[in-house]
């Protein structure tokens, strides 16, 4: 399997929206998220609008059949934070003060999901390393007890705070954020708790 990372602007993005929305669909309808009908149906146009974001970069793995096998994608958030749900939880959450260290400038990782049949193989190691490498800090939202919260951990994210439980009906979610440096003598990005990451 060669399952290799390539980047995607959002016009390169674009014409492989079926495929993630089917990819999608295999991992959220899947426990521990277990999305409903209408949630899985509302992802295309969650899809379509995170494309016409500013600054929106994708990165995508694929099998040696080219069928893809998993996606990351985010944008730079903006300094002037607008009104929407996701940040409006996260600052009913930490406050007001703290939302802006975080996430103000830094890199939004927006989703991140490798087919179930690919998972266990470093595509999403990979995919996130690749997404943040060149970023100083970059924040993401998740279940802290699903599985990829151990490999966000291990890669050195931190858990931030968790999100008020209204936010998402299925499970408690929470703010995760890491802050990179690249070591000059080798390469390797160098997270926040001083753990070398390095893609699988």
């Amino acid at each position: 399997m060669s399952d290799q990372c390539r980047h995607h602007d959002a016009e390169a993005a674009a014409p492989l929206s079926a495929e993630i929305v089917q990819l999608y669909g295999l991992c959220y309808s899947a426990p521990p998220w277990c999305e409903t009908p209408d949630q899985l149906q509302a992802y295309p146009g969650k899809l379509a609008a995170s494309l016409a974001r500013p600054g929106f970069a994708a990165w995508t793995a694929h099998d040696d059949e080219d069928r893809l096998t998993g996606v990351c994608y985010g944008w730079p958030t903006p300094d002037d934070l607008p009104k929407n749900r996701i940040y409006d939880s996260v600052i009913r959450s930490l406050g007001a003060a703290a939302t802006g260290a975080l996430v103000r400038g830094a890199f939004e990782v927006a989703e991140l999901f490798v087919h179930p049949r690919a998972q266990g193989r470093g595509i999403g190691r990979a995919l996130l390393t690749a997404a943040t490498a060149d970023r100083p800090s970059a924040w993401l939202i998740t279940c802290p007890e699903a599985p990829a919260a151990r490999l966000y951990r291990s890669m050195g994210w931190r858990h931030i705070g968790l999100l008020p439980a209204d936010f998402y009906p299925q499970l408690r979610l929470a703010v995760f954020g890491l802050h990179n440096r690249v070591d000059g003598t080798d390469g390797q990005v160098v997270g926040r708790l001083g753990e070398a990451v390095t893609p699988a």
